[in-house]
């Protein structure tokens, strides 16, 4: 059901999306990721499903280590599920990783 609602956002939507992760669990963030990018979506952006825990770490060095570590793997991991599953944003505008590279310096004035 998620998968195809998310096929509904991609075909409605005319410029490229991704999924945000509203601060749920990691796994399920993850599980959300793949089924986004697998019906169009072009990444995420995560804060909360991947440094929640760090808030309730009151040692500073603990906490900047939980974030170097486990922080960094979990972005890690979802890039690259994004990476295998996610359609490059330009593709949503028709546009080819070629022309992309040949763009105009003033190109936000004809966006």
């Amino acid at each position: 059901e998620l998968i195809e609602l998310c096929h509904q956002l991609d075909m409605s939507s005319q410029v490229p999306w991704v999924i945000l992760s509203g601060g749920v669990d990691f796994e399920l963030f993850c599980q959300q990721v793949e089924i986004a990018c697998q019906a169009g979506a072009s990444g995420f952006l995560g804060g909360r499903a991947i440094w929640q825990e760090a808030m309730y770490i009151d040692d500073t060095r603990e906490r900047v280590h939980y974030l170097s570590t486990v922080g960094a793997d979990r972005l890690k991991r979802l890039t690259e599920i994004a990476s295998k599953y996610a359609v490059p944003w330009y593709k949503k505008l028709g546009v080819s990783a070629h022309e992309l590279a040949q763009t105009s310096e003033k190109w936000y004035k004809e966006y």
